[in-house]
């Protein structure tokens, strides 16, 4: 049996396959070829799938926890935060406090304790944030890849100023969040999570899982939906 993860998300959907609880590998989700006897579970925030996952992780989620985690936040937590903070979560040690960043279309920060999923805030993604100058005014829409230049001077052109307060918007976010939550690690995810880990100055310790949501799902599946 291969187990299949989609992490359907807003912007790049894709599928992750497991075998021997081993991840093999990932592609998008249009090139998804299902086999007999695939074991689907699927983080959904995006668009709705014809794909049916194998078990509804909605059933295990309720206004105090899901499965064993413990959740400080309303039904409105979308799936892709509930699920890789529940990744977090099986891995955390006690007392310890995680600030889990996902920096996709959004960015996410959120505290994982032993105490559960903690809450934490959504800023838009480096993307979007960009995107606001061109559809609010005759401005020019610029590319995330003309970030972090090394020059600090005064910016002198409109194009410089945007990209530098963009910088300024996503270095002081961040660094408020991790100053507030006072976290003992953090752990990156999302394809924009290196972009943001290079801007930040504050000493703390970091860690990257680039498929945070895949290796989730394996561990749900894993503890709680494995056969005997």
């Amino acid at each position: 049996m291969r187990l299949v993860t989609i992490d359907n998300g807003n912007t790049h959907p894709h599928a992750g396959f497991f075998e021997s609880g081993v991840l093999k590998g990932v592609e998008p989700l249009e090139k998804y070829v299902p086999q007999s006897g695939d074991y689907v579970l699927i983080a959904s925030v995006g668009k709705t799938l014809k794909i049916k996952p194998s078990f509804d992780l909605k059933t295990k989620r309720t206004m105090t926890h899901f499965f064993d985690m413990r959740v400080h936040y309303s039904n409105t937590l979308g799936d892709d935060r509930l699920i890789a903070g529940y990744g977090v979560f099986k891995k955390i040690k006690t007392t310890e406090k995680v600030l889990l960043i996902d920096a996709g279309t959004f960015i996410t920060c959120d505290l994982i304790t032993d105490d559960g999923f903690q809450g934490g805030y959504i800023f838009p993604g480096i993307s979007r944030f960009l995107k606001i100058y061109s559809d609010s005014a005759q401005l020019p829409l610029l590319s995330k890849d003309q970030l972090y230049s090394e020059n600090d001077d005064l910016p002198h052109s409109t194009e410089e100023a945007i990209i530098k307060a963009t910088e300024i918007y996503l270095k002081s976010s961040i660094e408020q969040v991790i100053t507030k939550t006072s976290p003992d690690k953090i752990v990156f995810t999302g394809g924009n999570a290196s972009s943001i880990k290079n801007l930040i100055s504050l000493k703390v310790r970091f860690e990257t899982d680039r498929h945070l949501i895949h290796s989730a799902l394996s561990l749900i599946y894993d503890h709680h939906l494995r056969p005997e």
